[in-house]
């Protein structure tokens, strides 16, 4: 009786073309959209970029599920993320709006609110009320950042100094213990409490004040009144790479916050 089973060659040819046929009729995993997102960059000490502050981060991640994307970071200094923004190089995260940048750029709703936090040593607290609270201080700052139109009318004329450093936290705080400004200005997200700012600051900064020595004899204080609430950050994006992203978040973000509770 002949035998009804194929020759092994055979056999292996058909298992082949049936897996090429079942390869091209199955479902493809399709990979999410790669969004390239410009964001300015928080420095250590050493002027290495930190990671990415963990609220933004938890944002990021519920609108990268929201939307079926993945955010392609890329953390530069805030003059240089501006510029490459304006050059159409993809979304920006936390660049403040003002009438210039909204000729060029397309600014989404608001993703979430800064508190603008004064700091000092904790033997050398102040009473701030108004902003003419800081006349003859010398304040640090981060070079290049934008901490409001009243701030900047303060600071241009001369009430107070201003000591720009990179955006590094460590090396501001530092600078503020060893008595080379007498405050330090930090955005922190709305949720967070002075005294809650004030206990990160310091176990933050324990370690490093170990290494100061003698000069390290006070802790830091982060006064009860914040000097503003931002207008809200923002993502944006040049005018004309806008193919409807801006839309898609502003649906999203509005998304997120009917599931989050008050």
């Amino acid at each position: 009786m002949p035998s009804t089973t194929p020759p092994p060659r055979l056999a292996m040819t058909g298992f082949l073309l049936a897996l090429l046929l079942w390869c091209m009729l199955a479902p493809r995993a399709i990979a999410a959209p790669i969004v390239p997102l410009l964001i300015g960059d928080t420095l250590d000490e050493q002027g290495k970029p930190k990671p990415l502050n963990p609220l933004k981060r938890k944002l990021l991640d519920a609108l990268e599920k929201e939307l079926n994307i993945t955010f392609e970071l890329h953390m530069y200094p805030w003059a240089r993320a501006e510029r490459y923004a304006l050059d159409g190089a993809g979304l920006i995260f936390g660049l403040p709006i003002n009438a210039d940048r909204l000729h060029t750029l397309r600014y989404s709703n608001v993703a979430a609110y800064n508190n603008l936090w004064i700091v000092t040593r904790s033997d050398a607290t102040f009473s701030f009320n108004t902003i003419d609270d800081l006349r003859g201080k010398a304040i640090g700052i981060v070079r290049g950042y934008h901490y409001g139109d009243e701030f900047d009318n303060a600071r241009h004329s001369h009430q107070f100094r201003t000591d720009e450093d990179i955006a590094s936290r460590g090396t501001r705080l530092t600078r503020l213990m060893l008595k080379r400004v007498d405050a330090v200005l930090l955005f922190q997200p709305s949720t967070q409490s002075a005294h809650e700012i004030e206990t990160e600051i310091n176990t933050y900064m324990a370690p490093r004040l170990r290494a100061i020595g003698p000069a390290a004899n006070a802790s830091f204080s982060v006064l009860p009144k914040p000097l503003s609430t931002d207008s809200g950050v923002f993502f944006a994006i040049a005018r004309d790479k806008d193919d409807g992203i801006i839309d898609r978040i502003n649906a999203a973000l509005a998304r997120i916050r009917q599931r989050t509770p008050n």
